[in-house]
């Protein structure tokens, strides 16, 4: 279970999170992520909206040890509004489930819904590998927060370690987003938290129309 844990939180696991910047690559094109302070803001405000959102259905379906999957991903569907972030989702999904299931062989993986959304896949892995939910809302979390940390240390050549050193400033922020997102996971499946950023999802599409861009998202 450790070496698991250790293995889905390691950003070189083949997953394809680093073609990816949580938003960032938008938002330094327009302006709202200048330096270390303005990333922070932007961290803290995606960690409460997608962060959350992502770690509470991940929770949820490992809490579900595999039964309704389908209305979990609906769920999952439904709660991501921008296309380019829904495909992203799903291509990412795609992707976890196919290191997973080479790492953990498992009949979850085999009755997930076609293309499932990331923090499905990534419920999924809980259980292919006996996480508690705790476990698992941390993980997600810990995505939300590294993977658009990282992308500005490369977009806007920011100080590495000051950088890590704010993710770890931002621990108290990230474990109460966990812990929310774990005290929702076994209330009914349609009442997941479901916060929203509007101006995530609006640069989302610009940056999707893009020509010139190094991330995916």
């Amino acid at each position: 279970m450790r070496s698991a844990l250790l293995l889905l939180a390691d950003g070189r696991l083949p997953s394809g999170g680093h073609a990816h910047s949580g938003g960032v690559e938008a938002a330094v094109v327009d302006g709202r992520i200048t330096d270390l302070g303005s990333l922070e803001a932007f961290l803290v405000a995606r960690l409460r909206t997608v962060g959350l959102t992502e770690a509470a259905v991940a929770a949820a379906t490992t809490h579900r040890a595999g039964e309704h999957l389908a209305e979990l991903d609906a769920e999952a569907d439904a709660r991501t509004v921008a296309e380019p972030l829904r495909a992203a989702s799903r291509r990412l999904g795609r992707q976890l489930a196919r290191v997973a299931g080479r790492c953990w062989p498992h009949p979850v993986f085999v009755a997930l819904p076609d293309d499932a959304h990331q923090p499905v896949v990534l419920g999924a892995c809980g259980i292919a590998t006996g996480l508690v939910v705790e476990e698992v809302a941390d993980l997600a979390v810990h995505h939300a927060l590294t993977t658009p940390a990282q992308a500005a240390v490369r977009l806007l050549g920011l100080d590495p370690f000051a950088v890590a050193a704010l993710v770890a400033d931002l621990a108290p922020v990230a474990a109460g987003v966990a812990a929310v997102a774990v005290a929702s996971a076994e209330g009914p499946i349609e009442d997941l938290p479901a916060p929203s950023g509007p101006r995530f999802e609006i640069a989302a599409v610009e940056h999707a129309g893009r020509d010139a861009r190094l991330f995916a998202t």
